[in-house]
């Protein structure tokens, strides 16, 4: 029995799963007084079609990429509309469509299709086409029904279990934006076989985050099933994604609004987002992430916070998931620290301007500051320093790799 397979087992324990005939899993997501359903198949679908079916929507608005379109949207798209009236809306790939334009231009062409209050917006993509098409979904009459059909594995076993919708600005990632709860979430595991090895290991690095976080009981799994090349079959994809979504579901559960103690999902994410947008969508979420937490492990080591073998922990996760701790080329250190000045967590603790407020840790599990809302003030000049020594290359690759 491999680990994914008695992951299956321990999660059948801690959470029982309902079947229906159509052999797909239920999950039941509780955010404070809300609740979503979330059903996962591999294969699956016409399973698929039947729970959008059994919304009775008075028509259903498909939002994909062209990527996913040509993969998997368009297809399931046919499908509906076989059934009831539908359009298919289709974006442009990558984090710069992740703008209040493009919400505006689907609002309006949705309007004059005739979208109305039973209406329904089907999200077909990861979490770039999930939160546009979720902002959408939550602005249009004061909000519609929502249905995510993730096709990444960090859409499917993260971002979806989330209530935030936003999109960007010039100057920061997600700083426009509200909450939204999802009607539902359709996961077939087998949309997540085409993704490119690179974008598999990017929902890995969220993985990564939240065993480091909140799940530290699958850290000896992690460290025993990574696969640098990504390979993973459905059954482990099965384990995985519910693994992701449960170790959401331990904080999200008391904090639906993910700023108080959920704020610690955010961790690795103010350099992350910070590279990401500086590479301007040349680099998956999860890799900025990954090297976001590199960073943070790096800042809580020499602050003293966080053990040298808790910060070589990291590395070592980080690398065998096939990560390269380097930053993404034509990515500058000058320009990651401008955008780092414009966190989205800026104004929950009250700093300087040469402070950034982030999330470290003191080990595995165990967040740094107040349990309420676990942020640190950090020197922008210590958050300089580990980047340019951690993430430039040089001669701390040579370091680097005598620590792994």
């Amino acid at each position: 029995m491999s680990w994914w397979d008695l992951m299956v087992d321990v999660l059948d324990v801690v959470m029982p799963l309902k079947r229906w005939k159509c052999s797909m899993r239920n999950l039941q997501l509780r955010f404070e007084n809300e609740c979503c359903p979330v059903w996962i198949g591999a294969r699956c679908v016409d399973d698929v079609i039947f729970k959008l079916c059994e919304l009775d929507a008075s028509s259903y608005h498909v939002v994909t990429d062209k990527t996913v379109s040509r993969l998997h949207a368009s297809g399931l798209f046919e499908r509906i509309a076989a059934k009831a009236p539908a359009r298919l809306w289709v974006a442009d790939d990558g984090e710069s469509t992740k703008s209040i334009g493009m919400v505006e231009h689907l609002a309006q062409e949705m309007v004059r299709a005739g979208i109305d209050r039973r209406g329904a917006i089907v999200a077909v993509g990861g979490g770039v086409i999930g939160n546009l098409a979720g902002l959408t979904a939550a602005l249009l009459f004061r909000g519609i029904r929502l249905v995510h059909v993730p096709t990444t594995l960090i859409a499917a076993a993260d971002s979806v279990a989330s209530l935030k919708q936003a999109v960007n600005l010039p100057q920061g990632k997600n700083l426009l934006g509200c909450f939204h709860t999802p009607t539902s979430i359709l996961i077939d595991l087998n949309f997540l076989q085409t993704l490119p090895v690179a974008q598999m290991r990017s929902g890995m690095c969220e993985m990564i985050k939240n065993a480091l976080t909140v799940a530290t009981e699958n850290i000896p799994l992690l460290e025993d099933g990574l696969k640098p090349a990504a390979n993973y079959s459905n059954a482990e994809l099965m384990s995985i994604v519910e693994a992701g979504l449960l170790a959401k579901q331990k904080i999200m559960v008391g904090d639906k609004c993910e700023r108080g103690q959920a704020i610690v999902f955010e961790y690795g994410h103010t350099v992350g987002h910070a590279i990401e947008l500086a590479a301007n969508g040349r680099v998956p979420h999860g890799e900025a992430v990954g090297l976001g937490m590199i960073v943070a492990a790096e800042v809580a080591g020499r602050l003293g916070r966080l053990s040298e073998v808790d910060v070589q922990l990291h590395h070592r996760l980080l690398k065998r998931n096939g990560l390269t701790a380097l930053l993404p080329p034509g990515v500058t250190v000058a320009a990651a620290m401008a955008l780092l000045r414009m966190d989205n967590k800026r104004g929950y603790v009250s700093a300087s301007p040469d402070q950034v407020a982030m999330i470290l840790l003191a080990g595995p599990g165990i967040p740094c500051g107040p349990a309420d809302r676990p942020l640190t003030l950090v020197d922008l000049s210590l958050v300089q320093s580990c980047i340019e020594a951690h993430l430039t290359g040089g001669a701390n690759v040579a370091l680097e790799e005598s620590r792994l």
